[in-house]
Order: C-alpha cells, then sequence, then structure tokens
C-alpha cells in the first residue's frame, strides 16, 4: 500500500506504477466538482474514464477512499426517513455505505475534494481554505487543482466517516446550509476568472435572483408537504410526532417559505460569505509573503516531535 508520501510532490509521471491516470470520474449520484447529490440512490460508483494527463503535472494534494455517512447530503438523509416507516427521530440516521471496490488514481478533472483524511503539497504554499460555517470551505481546491501543472489522487487506502450530530444543526437546518452552499459553489465555478500558485479569483458579486431562490424553495417545499403528509397517514404517534417536527423545521429554517422573505435573507447570506471570501483570498498572498520573509530571516517556529517507536 502506498501513501501521501509517495505521491505528493511528485510529477504524475513519477507516481507508483500501480496508479491509474484519467481524466474524467464519473458519478451517476452526485455531481463531483460541487458534491451536491442527485438524488438517494442506494448503490453507486465511481468509474475512472482513461485520459490525457500530463506527465509533469505535480501531485498538490492527495485524499483517502471513504467509507460511512459523513458526506451523504442532508437531503439524502431526510429521503431515508421519510421512506423508513419504523423510524421517528429524523436524528437517528445510521445507514452507511461501505466501499467494495477502489483503487489508486491520479486526475485533475472532475475531482471530488472532501477532505476526509489528505495530504497536501505546500513546498510553495497553497490557496486558503474558504472562511465559512456552511460546510464548504475545502471547495476551492476542486476548482484550483484543474490548472495547468496542477494533478491530485486518491491512495489506495479506505476511512471510515461516521456522521455524528455533534455540533450539526437538526435536517432541516443542514439542508438550508447545503442549499445555500450549493448555490454558491455554482456562483463561483460559473464566473471563475484566475487560477494561480496561491489562489483563485472569480466575478461573481453575491447576486441573487428570483429564479435562484425560487429553485431552493421548490424543493424544500416538495419535502416540506411530503412530510406533513406522511404525518397523516402513519400509524405510530411517534414517526407523526417526528415527521410534522421536521416539518415545522423546514418551514422556520425556509423562512416560512416566503419568496421575497427567503429571498432577502437568501441575499444577505450570500453577501456576507462572498465578502469574506474575496477578502481572504486577497489577503491571503501577503501573508504567505510574510511567512517566507520571517523564514529566511529567522525562521518559522518549529518543534521536534518525540514520538515512542512501539
Amino acid at each position: 500500500m502506498t501513501s501521501f508520501l509517495d505521491v505528493l510532490g511528485k510529477p504524475a509521471s513519477q507516481v507508483p506504477d500501480n496508479y491509474e491516470r484519467g481524466e474524467l470520474l464519473v458519478d451517476t449520484a452526485m455531481d463531483l466538482e460541487t458534491n451536491a447529490s442527485k438524488g438517494l440512490t442506494r448503490e453507486n460508483s465511481l468509474i475512472l474514464q482513461r485520459g490525457a494527463l500530463p506527465g509533469d503535472a505535480v501531485v498538490k494534494m492527495a485524499q483517502t477512499f471513504r467509507s460511512g455517512t459523513n458526506d451523504v447530503d442532508a437531503m439524502d438523509y431526510v429521503e431515508m426517513f421519510l421512506s423508513n416507516d419504523g423510524q421517528a427521530d429524523a436524528d437517528d440516521l445510521d445507514d452507511v455505505y461501505v466501499l467494495v471496490n477502489f483503487r489508486p488514481v491520479v486526475t485533475k478533472k472532475n475531482w471530488r475534494m472532501d477532505c476526509g483524511v489528505a495530504g497536501y503539497d505546500n513546498t510553495f504554499g497553497l490557496p486558503p481554505f474558504f472562511p465559512t460555517r456552511l460546510r464548504f470551505e475545502d471547495y476551492i481546491f476542486r476548482l484550483w487543482v484543474q490548472q495547468e501543472g496542477v494533478a491530485a489522487a486518491h491512495v489506495d487506502a479506505a476511512q471510515n466517516h461516521t456522521r455524528s450530530t455533534y455540533m450539526r444543526n437538526p435536517p432541516a437546518g443542514e439542508i438550508f446550509n447545503e442549499e445555500v452552499s450549493n448555490l454558491l459553489k455554482k456562483k463561483i465555478k460559473g464566473s471563475l476568472a484566475r487560477l494561480d500558485q496561491l489562489s483563485i479569483a472569480f466575478d461573481y458579486e453575491a447576486e441573487v435572483t428570483g429564479q435562484d431562490a425560487d429553485e431552493i424553495l421548490d424543493k424544500t417545499a416538495r419535502l416540506y408537504a411530503r412530510a406533513l403528509e406522511a404525518a397523516e397517514s402513519t400509524p405510530s404517534a411517534l414517526r407523526a410526532e417526528g415527521l410534522r417536527l421536521l416539518a415545522a423545521n423546514l418551514n422556520k429554517a425556509f423562512y416560512g417559505f416566503e419568496p421575497d422573505f427567503f429571498q432577502q435573507n437568501l441575499l444577505r447570506i450570500v453577501d456576507d460569505v462572498v465578502s469574506v471570501i474575496k477578502g481572504s483570498i486577497e489577503l491571503w498572498p501577503t501573508l504567505v509573503e510574510i511567512c517566507y520573509f520571517q523564514k529566511g530571516r529567522a525562521g518559522l517556529p518549529r518543534i521536534r516531535v518525540e514520538n515512542q517507536k512501539k
């Protein structure tokens, strides 16, 4: 088994021979550049299509494959709840998925980067993570890695990541966060203007149209109606209570599904997030330059780790 150290910082032509080289990763269950679910599926395959990959493209980041539940969308979890007549609490989400076949790969297109267990080649610096509480802070790397001379890798190892409710909102709040994140990802990706060694640039100025808001509301309103319908038809009083609670939380999270009010609040949130992201991207190269200056002048703080060998 190879590790991060076997691939990070190396040109694609020098990674171990057991690594596949591919141009596209095809997944029917989600959009790999936004990680947004395309609908709940119980079985799924991620398929590598062979393609051109420059031999001098340096592997700047790598991650393990993942089994578990950590990266299943909140919308999918609610779908599981609605389809399980024996489940009374939407927070009792213990489904897991297990990888049955996987292989190491070096690629740069449609990269599904989610920071489960990852390594980075920071030899010359990296772009900053997006400073956001919306849980898409690593999205910048999906865009950045597609520039000329850069590649990414999956190493031949798997990690189990189960979904924890600690420091997470109820499902309705998680759906709201994911919908806002998906909107921002699409807008940023669609307005990408520049990729360079330490940052990206995009032209999106935080506009939110009525159509943007309506697309989110239509999807979540249908989920809200299904929860209420299921609450009326279930023979279980406990499940009916859980379904009504889910519906009430969705109604609250999406501002009563009132279009104008929702659009106003969505615009406010998006404007705040975009302003912070753009500010950090502009500041980042200066911070890296200061670090290089300090490193050359006096050295950066460091400590030797003296772990005991087993």
